[in-house]
């Protein structure tokens, strides 16, 4: 066997980049059930339904999330409009 294919054969491999390991286990660090990120915290709307997320390429339940009314798209836009004020003098 030649130096090279033994090398080959013998290669330790580290997890690909695209790997779901890293992704599942925040998924469970935060319980797999998500509100909405407004203003750097999370949010759940009173009264909100959960629905369900499904991984495209296996059908797998990923976690559950809820939707934004009228009123979280507006605290979103407003904490946004706010925060370019601040990051948007930081871009060259």
């Amino acid at each position: 066997m030649s130096k090279i294919l033994e090398i080959f054969n013998t290669m330790e491999y580290g997890p690909a980049p695209e790997a779901p390991d890293a992704v599942k286990a925040w998924l469970d660090e935060h319980g797999r059930k998500f509100g909405l990120f407004i203003n750097n915290e999370w949010v759940t709307p009173k009264g909100a339904k959960f629905y369900p997320s499904y991984n495209p390429a296996n059908g797998e339940l990923l976690a559950e999330t809820t939707q934004a009314g009228q009123k979280e798209v507006d605290a979103a836009v407003a904490a946004a409009r706010e925060a370019f004020k601040t990051w948007s003098k930081t871009l060259v």
